[in-house]
This record gives C-alpha cells, sequence and structure tokens, in this order.
C-alpha cells in the first residue's frame, strides 16, 4: 500500500511538472511579442533580412527582404542578444531599417507588437491541442499502464503536444523552448517508431531491429547536443545550419519509419495484417509529408517555406487523433476504397488545376514559390469539392432529380424475400419498373433460340410479335443478364436464360420520345440482374423438388449433396438438443438431487422415510448419469480439441466397461489432417457398429482398424457375430442401422463394403478419399 501511495504520489508531481513547462511556454508567447525576421551579416558588414515571417511584426508593417537593419534598440545589430547567438530578432523599443529611399525609423514597445493573427497561432491553437493530447495521454496511460505499447504512444502524444505548444516560444528565442522544441522534433519519429516496434510485437511481428532504434536515439540525441551547444555559446547567423541540421533529422527518421512500415507491408500484404500496415502507411502520409515536402526540405535547402510551418503543423495532429480513432473505435479504415476514391479526386482535381494555371500564365505573373502556393491551394481545394460533392451529394440536392433508383432497387429487393413463385416475380418487375418510368407497356416474353418463336409470358400487349422476332432476332446473341439491345420501339433486357430459350424484359419507349438515359439504362439492369438471381433460385428449387420426388417414387439414392446436407442438419439438430438437455434437464436434476442430499444431512426422519428418499437420491443419480451419456452420444466430446483417434479410444472404453465382448482398436497407420465432418462421419460409423454388436450380433470380439495413406482414409471393422441374415446380404436397407452407414459414407463421395459368411461374423472396409 506504501509503494501504491508513493508511485501515485510520484505521478502527480510528474503530471504537474508537464503542465507547469507547457504553462511557461504558453507563458513566453503572451509575454514576449514575435518580431519575425532573419538577419544575416553581409560581405560588406551589414545586416540584411533573409526572412520575413507572415505572421509576425515585421510583415504587418512590410518590411521584406533584402532590407538592412542599420540599428537595433540605439545600439549596432550585431551586439543585440538575439542575432548574436541566433541571428533573428526579438523584442526591441527602436528599430531603423534602412532601405533604396532612405532610412525609415520604427518604434514600437510589447503592447504594440502583439497581433492577434500570433496570438492565435503561437498561443491559443497550441494550448489547446496540448491540452486534448495531454488529456488522451494521461487516460491511455492510467488505463492501460501496464501495457508497453500504450506507454509510448501515450509518451508519443506528449512529444506532439510539446512539439507543438513550444513552437511559438521557441520563435521568440527563449532558450528553454529552443531545446524543448529541437528534442521534441527529434523525438517524434524515434517515439513513434519505438511505439509500432511494441505495437506489432502483439502480432509476433518484428519491426525494426533494438540496434535501428539505439541508432536512432542516438543520431537524435547528438543533434540536440548540438542545439544544446548553441544555446549556451553564441553562433549567430550559424544557427540556421542547426536549424536545418534539426528538419534534416526529423525527415530522416519520418522517411525511414515510412520505408520500414512499407517493406512489411510488401512482406504482409498477403496476410490478415495488411489492413494494419495500411492504415499505419495513411496514417503517417497524411499526417507528416505535407509538413515535410512543403515547409521543412524547402526550408532547410532553399530557405524558403512554400506553405508556412503554421498550415502544414496542423496535419501533424492528424496521427495521434488517427490512432486514437483506431483505439477508441477498434476499427480499421478501409484503405483500398479511400485510395481508390482518392486517385479518383486527385485525376479530376489535376485536370482542373492545370486549364486553371494555364489561363493565369497568360493573364498574371508570379513568382516560382507562388506559382507553387497557387497550384496546391487549387489542387488541394477541387479535390476537397469533389470529396464533398461526393459525400454529402450536393448535385441532387441543389439541382434534384427526378428518381431516386437506389431507393427503387432497395424497395424492389426487400420484396423479393416476400415472393414465393415466378408469377408472382414477374408481377412485381413489371409494376416496378412502370411506377418508375414514364411508360405505357412493359412485357416479358420468352425467346426461342433454335425456333425464333417469341412468346408473351406476362404484362401488356408488346409490339408485333414480328416486328419483335426481327429486331431481336439481328442483334439478341446476349451473354449475361441485364445486358440489352435497343430496337424500333422501347428495348429488350436479357432477365434469364435457359437451355432453349431467353427471358426477356420488354421496355416501350418513353411517353415523351425522349430516348432512355444512363440513369434509367443501369437501373434497368440492375433490375434485371436482381430478377435474374432469383429466378435461378427458383429453378434450384424446382429441381431439387423433381429430384426428391423422382427418389421416393423410383426408390433411387437421394444424390450425394441432399444426402450430405441432411446428416449435417441432422448433426446440428444433435447438437442442439445435447446443448438442451446438458443445460436445462441436467441442471435441474442436479438441483434436486443436491436438495434431498441436504434435506437428508441437516433433518433427523424416520428410517422407512430415509430409506425411500435415498433411493429416489440414487434414482436421480442414475438419471444424471443417463442424460450425461445421452449428450455424449449425441455431441461427441472433445473430437474438434483431441481428433478421432483420442474420441473412439474414448468410445471404445465406454464400451468395454458396459458391454461383455472384447474391443480392439488399431491406429498405428494413422497420421491424417481430418476436418470435422470427416472426423464425425468416421466417429458416427463406429459408433453404430459398436451398437450393433451389443444389441444384435451377439460377438464376443470386435476389432477396428484405422489407417491413412496417400489421401485416402481406411477403416476395417471385424467381428465374431452372428453375421447378416441371407435376406439382408443383398438388401441393407432393413435392421441393424447398416444403411445408415453406407448412406453416410457415400454422401462424402466415399466407398464402403459389408461381407458375411454363412458361418457368421461381419467384416466392413470403409474408404475416404480427402482433398
Amino acid at each position: 500500500m506504501q509503494i501504491h501511495r508513493q508511485s501515485t504520489r510520484t505521478i502527480l508531481l510528474v503530471g504537474i511538472a508537464i503542465v507547469a513547462v507547457a504553462f511557461y511556454l504558453s507563458y513566453v508567447t503572451i509575454t514576449e511579442p514575435y518580431v519575425g525576421l532573419n538577419v544575416k551579416k553581409n560581405d560588406q558588414g551589414e545586416w540584411v533580412v533573409t526572412n520575413v515571417d507572415p505572421i509576425g511584426w515585421a510583415s504587418e508593417e512590410g518590411i521584406e527582404k533584402g532590407d538592412k537593419i542599420v540599428g537595433l534598440n540605439g545600439i549596432s545589430p550585431g551586439a543585440h542578444r538575439s542575432i548574436r547567438k541566433f541571428g533573428v530578432i526579438d523584442n526591441f523599443s527602436k528599430i531603423t531599417v534602412g532601405q533604396e529611399d532612405g532610412s525609415v525609423k520604427y518604434e514600437a514597445d510589447n503592447q504594440e507588437l502583439l497581433l492577434s493573427s500570433t496570438l492565435l497561432y503561437h498561443t491559443v491553437i497550441p494550448a489547446l491541442v496540448f491540452i486534448v493530447l495531454f488529456t488522451f495521454s494521461a487516460f491511455i496511460y492510467m488505463k492501460k499502464r501496464d501495457d508497453r505499447a500504450a506507454l509510448m504512444f501515450s509518451a508519443f502524444l506528449l512529444v506532439v503536444g510539446y512539439g507543438y505548444i513550444s513552437a511559438g516560444a521557441s520563435a521568440r528565442t527563449d532558450d528553454l523552448a529552443r531545446f524543448i522544441n529541437g528534442l521534441s522534433l527529434l523525438l517524434v519519429p524515434a517515439v513513434f517508431l519505438h511505439f509500432l516496434s511494441h505495437y506489432f510485437k502483439r502480432y509476433a511481428i518484428k519491426l525494426v531491429s533494438k540496434r535501428m532504434l539505439v541508432s536512432l536515439y542516438t543520431i537524435n540525441l547528438l543533434i540536440v547536443l548540438i542545439d544544446t551547444y548553441s544555446i549556451f555559446i553564441p553562433v549567430g547567423d550559424q544557427y540556421s545550419l542547426i536549424r536545418q541540421l534539426q528538419l534534416f533529422g526529423f525527415s530522416f527518421g519520418i522517411f525511414l519509419c515510412l520505408y520500414i512500415l512499407i517493406t512489411r507491408y510488401i512482406s504482409y500484404r498477403k496476410t490478415t495484417h495488411k489492413a494494419v500496415f495500411q492504415n499505419m502507411i495513411f496514417g503517417l502520409v497524411i499526417s507528416f509529408l505535407p509538413f515535410i515536402l512543403l515547409t521543412a526540405m524547402p526550408s532547410a535547402i532553399i530557405g524558403i517555406d512554400i506553405i508556412p510551418a503554421s498550415i502544414t503543423s496542423v496535419f501533424l495532429l492528424f496521427l495521434p487523433l488517427f490512432f486514437l480513432y483506431l483505439i477508441l473505435s477498434n476499427r480499421l479504415f478501409d484503405i483500398d476504397f479511400i485510395n481508390s476514391r482518392i486517385r479518383y479526386y486527385s485525376f479530376l482535381s489535376l485536370v482542373f488545376t492545370v486549364l486553371i494555371l494555364g489561363i493565369l500564365v497568360v493573364a498574371t505573373s508570379f513568382t516560382v514559390v507562388q506559382w507553387i502556393r497557387i497550384a496546391i491551394l487549387l489542387y488541394v481545394s477541387f479535390g476537397l469539392l469533389f470529396y464533398l460533392e461526393d459525400k454529402l451529394h450536393i448535385r441532387p440536392k441543389l439541382f434534384g432529380e427526378k428518381f431516386n433508383y437506389q431507393v427503387s432497387l432497395d424497395r424492389f429487393s426487400k420484396d423479393l424475400s416476400k415472393l414465393l413463385n415466378r408469377d408472382e416475380l414477374d408481377d412485381r418487375l413489371i409494376e416496378e419498373v412502370k411506377s418508375v418510368l414514364p411508360v405505357n407497356r412493359v412485357s416479358l416474353v420468352k425467346y426461342g433460340k433454335d425456333t425464333w418463336d417469341v412468346k408473351e409470358i406476362k404484362g401488356d400487349e408488346t409490339i408485333s410479335i414480328i416486328a419483335l422476332r426481327e429486331n431481336v432476332d439481328k442483334r439478341i446473341r446476349m451473354k449475361a443478364p441485364g445486358d440489352f439491345v435497343k430496337i424500333h420501339q422501347g428495348m429488350c433486357f436479357l432477365v434469364s436464360e435457359s437451355n432453349d430459350a431467353l427471358y426477356l424484359l420488354w421496355v416501350d419507349q418513353k411517353v415523351n420520345h425522349t430516348p432512355f438515359n444512363e440513369d434509367e439504362r443501369h437501373w434497368l439492369q440492375m433490375l434485371a440482374h436482381y430478377t435474374s438471381i432469383v429466378y435461378e433460385n427458383f429453378q434450384l428449387i424446382e429441381g431439387v423438388t423433381e429430384e426428391l420426388k423422382r427418389s421416393m417414387y423410383q426408390n433411387t439414392d437421394a444424390p450425394l449433396w441432399l444426402s450430405r446436407l441432411l446428416f449435417n442438419l441432422s448433426e446440428k439438430e444433435r447438437a442442439r438438443l445435447a446443448s438442451d438437455l446438458h443445460d436445462e434437464a441436467l441442471q435441474e436434476q442436479l438441483v434436486w438431487y443436491r436438495k434431498i442430499e441436504a434435506m437428508m444431512d441437516d433433518k433427523e426422519m424416520p428410517d422407512q422415510f430415509e430409506k425411500e428418499l435415498s433411493e429416489v437420491k440414487e434414482g436421480l443419480l442414475g438419471v444424471v448419469q443417463q442424460i450425461r451419456e445421452t449428450c455424449t452420444f449425441l455431441r461427441p466430446p472433445f473430437l474438434r480439441e483431441t481428433g478421432i483417434v483420442e474420441a473412439l479410444s474414448q468410445l471404445m472404453d465406454y464400451y468395454r466397461m458396459r458391454s461383455d465382448y472384447q474391443v480392439d482398436f488399431h491406429s498405428e497407420g494413422f497420421r491424417a489432417s481430418l476436418d470435422h465432418e470427416h472426423s464425425l462421419a468416421i466417429y458416427r460409423v463406429v459408433q453404430e457398429l459398436l451398437n450393433n454388436a451389443s444389441k444384435h450380433s451377439g460377438a464376443s470380439f470386435v476389432e477396428f482398424e484405422l489407417k491413412s495413406d496417400r489421401g485416402m482414409i481406411v477403416l476395417n471393422y471385424k467381428d465374431n457375430g452372428v453375421g447378416l441374415p441371407d435376406q439382408n446380404k443383398q438388401d441393407l436397407s432393413k435392421g441393424m442401422g447398416l444403411t445408415g452407414i453406407k448412406q453416410r459414407v457415400r454422401s462424402l463421395e466415399g466407398h464402403v463394403e459389408f461381407l458375411s459368411s454363412e458361418e457368421g461374423g461381419l467384416e466392413l472396409s470403409m474408404a475416404l478419399f480427402m482433398e
């Protein structure tokens, strides 16, 4: 208890420290102004502006890249603390900027330098993000404290949160903020890879070696040490090189994670882990590539942010929120579907973006960076527009549509389950077409393949049979349901096909004499598909009915598939009955048995009454045992778990104890792995043979041999009983359950033979063939 309290106190102190540091970072962004100027000393000894942040004070005042800083707080710019240490300008009271038309003097205090946009991007949004991520991190830690993957993900959320909230204070040259920002930036890919390593251990997948993780942490630590050195030893405008090194380290870590996930995805793309790797790659690409490709790498290479960090850094929040969704919902995204939609939207967006850029090139002129920004803005805007149009169904809502064909298909498919015969289906199909399309006549016709006869089955009177035959005959060699041909008055759709005929849906031309549009044709094709499926089911049912009648009246064997189905249904019913007996009847008997047992132990009673209760008690115990045996016969215990050999051994042990004949079982030659259906068939055959030996044969010795050889399972049986009566040697349909054995083996496409001599005895040889 003392250790638990100490641990709780430590966790609380750590949490307070984390919040306190975050509060300090936010406090710096509120109290210290953000100028947003990077400067560098040129060959003439002048301090020149090299970069202007769009959300800083300098951008608002019109200071541009290339301007000269003449004075700062009344002293030389090189003597200013922030320029001397980091090559940037932070808080000041007076600045003199030289331009081509002379010197311009700016005077400002802290209040004048505070901008609403800076407050939003550097304080409000980062603080809200940190609060959310810290809350989720603490929640995961408290709920999954013993899960290493959860702990690493909790650390990952904290690192992202600190990276976000420290950026504003770091831009103001605060030493602690600079250290935290650099450290968290480099820890993001390392901690994320560490989390993935623990996460995939659940699936027995080694994602990354321990040596690689240690190497990645070591490289990042060296970069952090270099950054820490710059805090204590002024490096001036050379600090930009350290910042570039940080950005390269961060980008390298992310690309390393992406490379590892892609290579593992290729290795496991044909397994159940495919979706997991797809989701990981998707989350990583969406979260980090915008920041790396549009901000970090351009800034490190050419010194320009194509898209400001304040925009691309928002994407960094996608990954933690993405994983939080996966954890809380326990569901994965359908990445294959998302990729197909993204490719479609991307292609359309590219086409429209190129068209608009072509127009702008003729009409206007921009810098290369401005062109890139415009292209990205157009591309993303079009992609978002196409996505929203598809997701929200904007076009039908704005412009409307006369019919909702999807609703019609849903209605029609639901009604199909209520139809009992083909006539009802024909009527329902014609009714649906006439209720949706503006047509007066719809018919179902039968077209003979060889005779070319056209016969109306159902519906309105069609056009001239001769005209229909001439139009159809020329073009109707259709192959699949839904195929159609246009005729001079309407359209014909293939609904179903038999050996000698085609069944067609004829739809008259529309009353307004306009052609059928694409949506209408597609809707009619879907109706034909649905109807075709139900037609085939009706044909199968009719075929099964006829086959059953034929086997009943002609005394022939039922089809193999039907016998197999009946045996499977029988086994399911046996299993259900066994479950009901065990869960209800058996438990009820046990309750009464224990009540009688408790009554006899707790109360004194006359000897005669006690004797009668004892008999009832023993009778109940016998009933309990009988129910258990019945359940065992109905559903072989542990057949799936132990296998056929062990199950047969237990069955024979049971008969040895309760019968007066010897049972030998040989299974040394059996090495096959059976599915449950074949195992259960062998078990039932053996069970029937043992039952036959107990009740009919009068045998004193029975012998079983189970063996496997080259995909064939063989069961041999022999006893020394009375054998088969003469009248049954040819006809096994009477008595002793041997007909059931024959039918069960035949249903699995196996072979069985019975042999019996005049001297007595019965032999059985059964063979099942495994795929």
